[in-house]
């Protein structure tokens, strides 16, 4: 019975309830329903049509040829293309001899008419993994890319198709009699005959002995040729393959990796763009895909710490605008996505090809390291980052080129040489600041009482404070300190982006880009890595040193603790520090020996002075007492200052030209005792 009953309450449910309280829920399921069966049917017929074109074929093939004279004019019986069957060849442009006239050695395939790799013959380039082989800054596509110029036009490709291959899959022909160590050019017909293809290299010469300056020595020139064999006009969209390939070296310690970098047209200007590596990883994640950058095109192309590999057309954008879009692509995603490989793919606008007639598109590829001299002839130069203080970096840049250049001086002392220079230079500013900070030390005593006295009122206690370091002088010291700033960031900002140092030896160091590597231990450190780097530990000794030697005191708990805060900040540098590379540290270390000599001379210096002050004379003393007695000031017995004092002397005023003149000279003899000074 409950089953009966059950059944019934569901069939009436079905056939009243659910049409009068819920009509738009069974449409829904109607609506479903027929599109389910028109999908069924039409996949029906796409079967039918299939099984009856292949009995259309079987039957084609089983019946005699028929007379051509019987078939209609206007519906010709399509023909199969026989595609040209050229062989796989790789073409040399260039060589690695160091002494030739071009500074590359361009390898190139005929599939597809694309580069293989490109090399640079200089020998202060090598590859850092084995230093017998040259650098190479365009190399084999990772899997699933394609290579370098590979060329994608539709149009022609659904013709190719029919064979299951591409152009960037067959090969290209090699016109022979354009063939020779600088040159060459590839072609290839459309299925169709209406159209044919041609790609030519052409390698440009540089004088060896300007491989700095001498841009055309790093360029090779690569012109497209459309050439429209058919008495219509046709269009076509192409796109072409940016450099592939580009390496990322010390991955495991650059704070630089690969980049897009673009500079796009804004009449008389070149607006600069770049997108990181992990920008462009990140975006590939997403359903929107990578964003592309569409604006005319001055350069675009891939760079490194050191290197760039830049595609440039050679008409302006502006006016010839061959160029719709620049699309980034991801080619090897890393083991983060800072450290993924990456590269482009330009996509032309439509190119109108008149009938017989022919358009051609030339660009410039530029492969070679990021020089300002060189990367200037194509408004390039900004993708070299010297930061918020350029100025300041491309003078130090040019001071230490000088010793290396003309002293001949290796680049680690030159980096010791600008260092004394720099900080010379500042003498007057850092003593200034280590007087200052002396006088805070000798007020340390003061400042407790001062504390003492004033423990429960901190309105009175800030404003004695700031008195007492107003009448030493302490604001006074650390302004120069921040006016140090600029030329310290610059400097270091030089030292990072210069490719000279890169692979420059001093000591056991055999790469001052990189850390110095004394031995690699048998183990390996979370985020240290199984290499020792001394150069960081004395770079921290030498920071610990400076502190201990510099800071007051401490005067109560509270700066015992912040100083004990310090040296595990000291630790944490050290961690921080420990992969810099060895021109930084040797850098460092230099200036702080410097800052550490000169804390011992200023305090020798107070010494002497002090000694002198307190060690009189009897006629001294005799003077004294009579200037106690009568009043009178007695004549004081001139004497001879040391060679210290006079050196001393002029430093005091180079730091203090405002009492340049107020002082008396020790050259002249003039000297007072401490009564007279204070007294004037």
């Amino acid at each position: 019975m409950f089953l009966v009953l059950s059944f019934g309450a569901t069939f009436l449910w079905l056939k009243v309830g659910l049409p009068f309280f819920y009509p738009e829920m069974l449409e829904k399921q109607a609506r479903q329903q027929a599109q389910q069966q028109i999908a069924e049917l039409d996949e029906k017929q796409s079967n039918d049509t299939a099984d009856a074109a292949g009995d259309a074929d079987t039957d084609a093939a089983a019946k005699p040829a028929a007379d051509p004279d019987s078939e209609s004019a206007d519906e010709p019986k399509p023909e199969t293309v026989e595609l040209p069957d050229y062989p796989d060849r790789l073409i040399t442009l260039g060589s690695l001899k160091t002494d030739a006239n071009t500074f590359l050695q361009v390898d190139l395939t005929s599939r597809g008419a694309a580069i293989a790799t490109v090399q640079l013959n200089d020998p202060r380039y090598r590859e850092l993994t084995d230093r017998e082989q040259p650098l190479q800054l365009v190399g084999p596509a990772p899997k699933g890319s394609q290579l370098t110029f590979d060329l994608k036009i539709d149009e022609v490709n659904r013709q190719l198709l029919e064979q299951r291959t591409s152009l960037d899959r067959v090969n290209w022909q090699v016109d022979e009699e354009t063939l020779t160590d600088r040159s060459v050019t590839f072609t290839y017909p459309s299925p169709d005959g209406t159209l044919e293809l041609r790609k030519t290299y052409q390698l440009q010469e540089g004088n060896p002995d300007d491989r700095n300056a001498d841009t055309p020595g790093y360029c090779l020139n690569v012109s497209l040729e459309f050439r429209n064999l058919s008495d219509k006009p046709q269009m076509l969209v192409y796109n072409l393959q940016g450099p592939v390939g580009f390496p990322l070296e010390e991955a495991e310690n650059t704070r630089r990796f690969l980049a897009l970098q673009a500079g796009f047209v804004r009449g008389n200007s070149v607006n600069h763009e770049q997108v990181s590596a992990q920008e462009i990883a990140e975006q590939a994640e997403e359903e929107s895909g990578i964003d592309s950058l569409q604006a005319p095109v001055r350069y675009v192309g891939i760079d490194g710490q050191y290197f760039a590999a830049l595609l440039i057309p050679d008409e302006n954008q502006e006016d010839e605008n061959w160029i719709a879009q620049t699309q980034p692509q991801l080619t090897k995603r890393g083991t983060d996505e800072q450290s993924s490989l990456i590269s482009l793919t330009l996509v032309s606008n439509p190119v109108e090809l008149p009938a017989n007639g022919a358009v051609t598109h030339t660009y410039t590829l530029y492969t070679g390291p990021k020089r300002t001299s060189l990367l200037r002839p194509f408004d390039a130069d900004a993708i070299i980052e010297y930061g918020w203080f350029g100025a300041i970096s491309k003078l130090m840049l040019a001071i230490m080129n000088f010793f290396h250049n003309t002293l001949y001086l290796p680049y680690g002392l030159a980096i010791v040489m600008l260092t004394v220079i720099v900080r010379g230079a500042m003498y007057p500013i850092s003593r200034k600041h280590a007087l200052a900070a002396k006088k805070m030390k000798e007020m340390q005593p003061r400042i407790e009482e001062i504390r003492k006295k004033y423990e429960n009122d901190k309105e009175k206690l800030a404003k004695a404070q700031m008195e007492i370091m107003k009448e030493s002088g302490f604001f006074s010291g650390c302004l120069p300190m921040l006016l140090q700033l600029p030329i310290f960031i610059g400097l270091y900002q030089a030292l990072y982006v210069s490719v000279d140092l890169r692979m420059a030896e001093f000591l056991w160091i055999n790469n001052l880009a990189a850390p110095d590597r004394l031995f690699q231990m048998p183990f390996s450190l979370p985020f240290l890595g199984n290499d020792f780097n001394l150069l960081p530990m004395l770079t921290v000794a030498l920071f610990v040193m400076q502190q201990k030697m510099f800071a007051p005191p401490p005067a109560n708990e509270e700066q015992a603790l912040q100083q004990k805060m310090m040296g595990y900040m000291m630790i944490f540098i050290g961690v921080m520090f420990y992969r810099v590379p060895a021109g930084l540290c040797i850098y460092f270390i230099a200036s702080s020996l410097w800052a550490i000599c000169e804390r011992k001379i200023l305090d020798l210096h107070d010494t002497a002075t002090s000694g002198d002050s307190k060690t009189e004379t009897p006629a001294v003393v005799k003077a004294t007492a009579a200037t106690k007695a009568t009043g009178v000031k007695a004549a004081e017995e001139p004497k001879k200052p040391t060679w210290f004092q006079n050196l001393m002397s002029e430093l005091d005023s180079a730091a203090n030209p405002a009492n340049k003149g107020a002082q008396p000279s020790n050259r002249t003899g003039g000297n007072k005792n401490a009564r007279g000074r204070k007294k004037r």
